[in-house]
């Protein structure tokens, strides 16, 4: 099975307004793995190594690259810097176990729109989509306006499946989600609790982060 976690060797350019590095008032190195780690941030994520965690190592900064724009002469001269670093990553594969907390049940399905389901959170990911057909022996609770109870899905037993609740889950598949225009990658996973008896809502109240 593939680890979720990995610790990869990256290279890639950073780019600072030549202005902004020179009244800088920390030292030049810095200012690039601030820059560097302010780029990964809004990155994200990519889909070959997945959610970027934490840069572990800056393993060089190459020579300076400056660029012009010609079109606009008043524009300030970029300096650009090849930069090594390696970085752990996240990237959730099929048949990977995952602990997260339910953050939204959805159940416009019962008006003939999506089938109901929750959304878990779990780590940086945003949203795990769990289906009721991968929740067997549960069966969908509307919300009750009245009592103020939230809709659930629920067990004979009165386990349930609920907002808040904490839930480990399989992976069944990822999809990814880029926005070119933002330089932005999401990932999105499929979940399921059939199957093993581990798998469903568990004690670890509060936790979201990956099961390990």
């Amino acid at each position: 099975m593939k680890r979720m976690f990995s610790e990869v060797e990256m290279c890639r350019d950073v780019a600072i307004p030549a202005k902004q590095l020179k009244k800088g008032h920390s030292p030049r190195h810095q200012q690039i793995l601030t820059r560097l780690l302010q780029d990964l941030l809004h990155e994200k994520a990519c889909r070959e190594h997945g959610f970027y965690l934490a840069i572990t190592a800056l393993k060089s900064i190459g020579n300076i690259n400056s660029t012009t724009d010609d079109d606009n002469p008043q524009a300030d001269d970029v300096l650009t810097f090849p930069v090594s670093f390696t970085c752990r990553t996240f990237l959730p594969a099929r048949g990977n176990i995952m602990v997260g907390t339910v953050m939204k049940v959805l159940f416009n399905g019962l008006n003939g729109g999506a089938a109901p389901a929750v959304l878990i959170s779990s780590g940086p990911l945003r949203y795990a989509y769990l289906s009721y057909l991968k929740m067997p022996d549960y069966h969908f609770v509307p919300p009750n306006f009245e009592e103020e109870e939230e809709p659930c899905f629920q067990k004979d037993d009165l386990t349930k499946i609920a907002v808040g609740v904490v839930v480990r889950f399989v992976v069944l598949g990822r999809r990814f989600k880029v926005s070119p225009e933002k330089r932005r990658t999401d990932v999105y996973v499929l979940a399921s609790v059939e199957g093993d008896d581990t798998l469903g809502p568990v004690s670890l109240t509060g936790c979201d982060r990956p099961y390990m």
